[in-house]
């Protein structure tokens, strides 16, 4: 299940016990809210002194109330102007934190959650004389930011949190009833229904002896049995509990809520199974306008303004549930073209809403988590565009429209890297503060490195409390310099449409970009194809399908299996070229997409086998023909601006390792040729090699001085924590836990680099985590993140002799570093490869190049 699936709804617990240490007027307030006018007790404390106490109790009731946007106004000028001034101490503090955790829990950025949840709890262990119900609290609160990732997690702080309930379960049974409750969620998640259910009557019943009828929580609890028959398609009694729950919220929240929009998602998700496509759109159109605070119109041609919106991340599932119901409503009744039209405005808005939400995100895995929700957004604004394309008798709007989505899809982090740098320059920030900007960078990338490595539990505390204090100073200081420099912020944040014309513009005659981009919603591939003249369009059927010839065309390779390789090969050409291609193109820039990113396209066989005992450098590879490059998206091929790059290179190549890591014999010659190289081209190079190839000195050395940084190496690659991945140094026996001898992915995106190329010849440094909306986390991007302009990568591990062979021949074909390009250097050398003895594209294939 989506981690933003609106059909999901948990219980977070928001009212606290707090001993002496806060006024009984503060719990009062608490208590009451449950069941009286929310409004009135806010204009009630409003009333009082502004003291500290006051404003945090207001911001709890405006976050009680639903108004997620007023609480995180006054926690965030609370936490920024006044963190000082608060006792590390008090009470009053760890509340703080936690309700802040709870509003970013809200708002979709569970990792940053997680970041105030751990911390709060830090501080509520620390305070005398206060209990553990607070503590308890917090453990289910972080559950609950597991629930939609990891449900031993979850279930884990769920059990910690009853352990202390139980301690008193007269007191504390409602908090045991929302455990609960919690607990019944996973089940759901597991697809474990009976049980969920069970657990749900027994929360209902409990809830109901100890309480007066019509309270929140028991419309909660209606709403989610509701939902455990929708998904078991029980239509009727799903929606009875809807409506009670339904009733119940408007009795206490009026018409505008987030609960209350949930339960309009659910009723128009059901409406929309039974194939009642008006009654499903009435709903979300309610859903809509419950999630914002002055929308008042109920046809669906109408949406509300992106600034009028209580639940961000809500409001992006509900638009993107309303283009699934006016496409189904086309195909599945209507075929009316405006129906195509109104679910793209509402993917629009959408899009518009998830640059808000980047614009207040700096987490990476929260990034991540956007990223994975985009990459669904923009499939369906490409296939709807598509579709739209289909029913237009003239011009190819729609086309240019789907193509725009496409790349909105790639490498997002990474194009958005790209903007702000521009962003910056524009804006003429002064160094010293971009220089702070560095330094905490770097300071966040290496804690966060250490944190992932870290086994030690309280080390790991003390980690994660240095990581929390420098990442609050990094959001501090951000959030400054966008009010200082708005032109900063505007151009870092803005949301242009991608323009094909501004991408031909930049292309040169002879060079062809093919997009491809994944839609597994309908089991194809999209490829775009644009020259300097002419942009077409073509699908690609049957996605799992070519997945299989993928890691089927792959192994040949990288296994060396020459009897499969080639039909193989030649099949999967026909499949990614449907077109083939043009008798004028002299190169090619592939923009690949999901397992696409895991080949090498040069050795691709265009032409069918003549014979099957044809030798290797016989066949009619892609790469005999073409220079071949590889983008993470046309527009971040195209936006290399005009840079300058100080006349240095840097070279790391510690041959011998030492900690029973396998030498790199060849790895010595590769160096001596690249250092004759950077001399015959009037290079200044820094040579580190064997035993001055530490990571210390790497990270010493100043790395924009570098136009050129070439590592012969090895590479290590952690396909599930692509943080973890890295590429080896000279190992030392004093080196510190700071150096010990890898440079991992997460300390690469702390570097700052200003390099026109960066080799890495070591092996499996192109392969990571495919993320969708990212492409594949690895080495590779994190170097382009910090700055590498061009890259040349591995695909697999490959022979030291061989890779030093076309090191050495890459080298020699640069003959004049102003003039040649990377792709023609590297395609004359993987040539030289297929004419020796290395022939096989084993050696010679998983040498790519990402970018010019």
């Amino acid at each position: 299940m989506l981690k933003y699936s609106i059909f999901l709804i948990l219980f977070s617990i928001s009212t606290f016990s707090f001993g002496q240490l806060l006024s009984e007027d503060y719990h009062k307030a608490i208590s009451e809210s449950r069941s009286n006018n929310i409004d009135q007790l806010i204009n009630q404390v409003k009333s009082l002194e502004s003291s500290l106490e006051n404003r945090a109790l207001i911001a709890e009731l405006y976050f009680l109330k639903g108004r997620n946007d007023l609480a995180k106004d006054l926690l965030e000028q609370i936490l920024n102007k006044e963190s000082n001034s608060i006792s590390k101490s008090s009470e009053i503090h760890a509340r703080l934190l936690k309700n802040y955790g709870l509003l970013l829990w809200n708002a979709g950025k569970d990792d940053q959650a997680l970041e105030y949840l751990r911390q709060s709890l830090k501080y509520y262990g620390q305070i005398e004389g206060i209990g553990k119900v607070n503590e308890a609290d917090l453990f289910n609160n972080i559950g609950l930011v597991f629930s939609q990732t990891n449900d031993d997690e979850a279930i884990r702080n769920y059990e910690k949190a009853l352990e202390i309930y139980e301690t008193d379960v007269a007191k504390y049974l409602d908090k045991i009833i929302q455990i609960s409750i919690n607990i019944s969620l996973v089940e759901v998640n597991q697809g474990n229904y009976v049980n969920a259910l069970r657990l749900l009557n027994e929360a209902l019943g409990k809830w109901n002896e100890a309480h007066q009828k019509g309270l929140p929580t028991e419309g909660f609890i209606k709403a989610n049995i509701g939902a455990v028959y929708l998904n078991t398609d029980q239509f009727i009694l799903a929606e009875d509990y809807f409506n009670e729950a339904k009733e119940i919220y408007q009795q206490n929240y009026g018409t505008r809520h987030s609960e209350l929009a949930n339960v309009f998602a659910q009723l128009s998700e059901l409406k929309l199974k039974q194939q009642e496509y008006e009654e499903s759109l009435s709903y979300i159109q309610r859903a809509l306008k419950a999630n914002s605070f002055k929308f008042e119109k109920l046809q669906f041609t109408s949406n509300p303004k992106a600034d009028d919106v209580n639940n961000l991340d809500l409001q992006v599932v509900l638009l993107l549930r309303k283009a699934s119901i006016l496409e189904n409503y086309y195909f599945g009744y209507s075929l009316k073209r405006d129906h195509l039209i109104f679910a793209l405005d509402a993917i629009d808005l959408a899009d518009e809403l998830l640059v808000n939400m980047r614009a207040s995100t700096n987490n990476k895995k929260d990034l991540l988590d956007l990223s994975a929700l985009s990459a669904e957004l923009y499939e369906d604004g490409q296939r709807i565009s598509l579709q739209l394309d289909d029913v237009t008798l003239l011009g190819d709007k729609y086309i240019h429209k789907a193509f725009s989505y496409s790349e909105k899809s790639k490498s997002s982090m990474l194009y958005n890297a790209v903007i702000e740098a521009e962003a910056k320059s524009f804006a003429r920030i002064p160094n010293e503060l971009l220089e702070k900007e560095k330094s905490l960078t770097s300071q966040m990338a290496y804690l966060n490195n250490q944190i992932s490595l870290e086994s030690d539990q309280m080390e790991l505390n003390y980690l994660r409390d240095r990581y929390f204090q420098v990442k609050s100073e990094f959001q501090k200081f951000i959030n400054d310099l966008e009010k200082v420099y708005p032109d900063y912020f505007n151009l870092k944040h803005q949301n242009k449409e991608v323009e094909v014309t501004n991408i031909q513009e930049k292309l040169m005659l002879g060079e062809i970009i093919f997009e491809y981009s994944m839609a597994p919603k309908t089991n194809e591939i999209y490829l775009y194809t644009i020259t300097k003249d002419d942009f077409s369009f073509n699908r690609i059927y049957f996605k799992d399908e070519i997945i299989k010839y993928i890691k089927a065309y792959r192994n040949t390779m990288v296994y060396n299996l020459p009897g499969s390789f080639k039909e193989i090969s030649f099949s999967l050409f026909n499949y990614l070229f449907p077109k083939g291609i043009k008798g004028d193109i002299n190169k090619l820039i592939i923009v690949p997409d999901g397992e696409l990113s895991t080949i090498p396209f040069d050795a691709l066989i265009q032409n069918e086998i003549k014979e099957n005992d044809q030798a290797f450098y016989e066949l009619d590879y892609l790469i005999q023909d073409y220079e071949i490059n590889y983008a993470y998206s046309a527009s971040l091929y195209n936006s290399q601006f005009n840079k300058e790059y100080v006349n240095e290179s840097l070279l790391i190549s510690p041959v011998e390792f030492g900690n029973e890591i396998p030498a790199l014999p060849a790895s010595e010659e590769e160096a001596e040729h690249f250092i004759s190289w950077s001399e015959k081209q009037q290079i200044e190079v820094n040579a580190l090699v064997k035993s001055s190839a530490t990571e210390a000195n790497f990270k010493k050395s100043d790395l924009e001085s570098y136009r050129f940084i070439h590592l012969a190496t090895h590479g290590t690659v952690n396909m599930e924590s692509p943080d973890l991945s890295g590429v080896y140094f000279k190992q030392t026996e004093n080196g510190g836990l700071s150096e010990d001898g890898i440079l991992y992915v997460g300390e690469i995106y702390g570097l700052s680099i200003n390099a026109e190329l960066v080799v890495l010849s070591a092996c499996e440094t192109g392969l990571g985590k495919i993320n969708r909306g990212e492409g594949v986390m690895g080495l590779g991007q994190a170097f382009a993140f910090s700055g590498a302009d061009n890259l040349i990568l591995s695909l697999w591990k490959v022979a030291d002799n061989s890779t030093s062979f076309l090191m050495k021949s890459f080298y020699d074909n640069q003959l004049d570093v102003n003039k040649a390009s990377f792709s023609s250097s590297l395609r004359k050398a993987k040539l030289d490869l297929i004419n020796s003895d290395y022939s096989a594209p084993y050696y010679w294939a998983p040498f790519i190049l990402w970018g010019k």
